[in-house]
């Protein structure tokens, strides 16, 4: 990480400390117990991550070139699991503090009591589905309307909850900060959801080449006759197919295959694999599209490579790859570079004569290795990768080569592993996630990045919490309400034992 990482992150730390750091400053000292302010505080941070949520899933440009989006959607999925996580804390710490589970589980409660219940139970839905969609079969359009009607309940249910069930929020200036943070995240849901594409570049549909088995190439021109947007070699953008006989008006991303060399259009080579995409063969020259990029970092141009350059790429995997090797070779580009590409049979190989043309004419080195594991007549490698592969067809030491790997995520991982038996720091080791719905993500250095970054920022709110909540209760395990109650009890059940002795007494003489 460099200075601009750790200047963001440590911003995005503040801001969730800030409504704790008010709740302190105004309000240093409370009649509440340890427990209860471990609940409350707890509760304050979760519903602050809740309303980061939306700013870190915005699309916003200027992130995504500084971390990288599917980067960015990683630690977003991370951080709305610890925000349930905080909120399963706050509210059995507040069930505790009252000596009783009828908060938790009773139904005469406040309303806003019960509210914040319901706003539980739709938040561990929501976290639920986004972690097990795939497992249930929900499809990717499906997916992303649920959980974004789940989202905004959430953050409305909860901002409702804490304004009323909060004694903190009794402060001005944290009321202030409360009126202005959920109008703020549902702004940027709205301009991310609703607007972002409103004001897109228009594209039409030049032409469709089938590419190979189900696997389709399509060019976009800007209709207006400028050229579109720059990009590096690699990323990705998204599509929305706003004037499509055949396709529903959806937004996708996809990965954009042609060179940045190319300034006429852009190109994007899609496979037809899932309820979306197998209509894509429908599309027709002329359509009409909106298109929002680029995205993404996986780039040979964003990296310093200190050795030879290993390509491993997996089906439809190829794309980046065909786009950073067109490039290379438009460049006349002069350096090594090993391709290993897999796939089921001949035809589903994709850009096989652009490949072999790059390999024959052109001034980089490039190798290319066909791997096929559903073909008895093929002659040249076949199965699934493994390190012998590298060992046969790498030179030098393998642990100094950079490598890129794009496919299915049980590849990406599968190939990541065999690296690092092989010594490959992941420093050396470049992928992204392959398709936004998936619940994993391939385990790569920046994957590591983002659980450290998340476990960090967790681990010091947990801390600041803790150490906030002893202060303010003058680190008494229960306030004095609760202590009141647990006196009357415990009053009322030695009187009870002394008006039974008594009687037992009166019994007794009478006998």
């Amino acid at each position: 990480m460099n200075s601009k990482h750790i200047f963001v992150v440590s911003s995005y730390f503040i801001a969730m400390a800030i409504p704790l750091l008010m709740v302190y400053g105004l309000m240093p000292t409370t009649e509440e117990g340890f427990i209860a302010q471990i609940g409350m505080l707890m509760g304050l941070s979760g519903i602050m991550m809740v309303f980061f949520q939306f700013i870190i899933s915005a699309r916003i440009k200027w992130l995504d070139r500084l971390f990288a989006y599917n980067n960015l959607i990683d630690f977003h999925r991370r951080m709305g699991v610890w925000a349930f996580v905080f909120l399963v804390v706050h509210f059995v710490m507040l069930t505790i503090s009252e000596q009783s589970f009828d908060m938790l589980l009773g139904y005469d409660e406040p309303w806003y009591i019960n509210l914040g219940k319901i706003t539980f139970l739709i938040l561990l839905v929501q976290v639920l589905v986004s972690i097990g969609h795939k497992k249930i079969s929900v499809g990717y359009e499906r997916w992303r309307t649920m959980h974004n009607v789940f989202a905004i309940s959430i953050l409305i249910l909860m901002f409702v909850h804490s304004f009323y069930a909060g004694n903190d929020l009794e402060l001005l200036p944290l009321q202030v900060l409360w009126f202005i943070l959920p109008p703020a995240a549902i702004t940027f849901f709205i301009w991310q959801r609703f607007f972002l594409f409103t004001f897109a570049p228009k594209y039409k549909v030049l032409n469709v080449v089938k590419k190979a088995n189900d696997t389709y190439s399509i060019q976009f021109a800007p209709i207006h006759g400028n050229e579109p947007f720059a990009h590096n070699p690699g990323q990705f953008h998204f599509i929305k197919f706003t004037d499509c006989k055949h396709l529903k008006p959806e937004e996708h991303p996809f990965t954009i295959s042609s060179s940045p060399t190319q300034k006429s259009h852009l190109a994007s080579t899609i496979k037809a694999s899932g309820d979306f995409t197998s209509q894509i063969h429908q599309i027709q020259e002329g359509d009409r599209v909106k298109i929002i990029g680029p995205f993404g970092k996986m780039s040979h141009v964003e990296k310093s490579h200190s050795g030879a350059l290993v390509f491993i790429a997996g089906g439809i995997g190829i794309t980046p790859f065909a786009s950073m090797l067109q490039y290379m070779a438009d460049k006349d580009d002069q350096r090594e570079v090993m391709l290993f590409y897999f796939n089921a049979t001949e035809s589903d190989i994709a850009f096989r004569e652009e490949l072999n043309h790059i390999s024959e004419n052109t001034s980089l080195k490039l190798k290319v290795v066909h791997i096929l594991s559903r073909q008895d007549n093929w002659e040249g490698e076949k199965g699934r990768f493994d390190t012998e592969l590298l060992k046969k067809y790498c030179s030098g030491t393998l642990s100094e080569n950079d490598y890129y790997v794009c496919g299915p995520p049980l590849m990406i991982n599968a190939v990541i592993k065999d690296l690092r038996k092989l010594q490959v720091p992941l420093t050396k080791i470049h992928s992204e996630m392959f398709g936004f719905a998936a619940s994993g993500s391939p385990a790569t250095h920046h994957k590591k990045q983002a659980q450290l970054v998340s476990r960090l920022i967790v681990l010091a709110l947990m801390v600041l919490v803790i150490l906030l909540a002893g202060l303010r209760s003058d680190w008494k395990l229960f306030g004095n309400d609760a202590q009141k109650n647990m006196h009357s009890v415990s009053r009322s059940f030695s009187l009870g034992q002394e008006l039974g002795l008594i009687k037992m007494g009166l019994q007794i003489e009478k006998k």
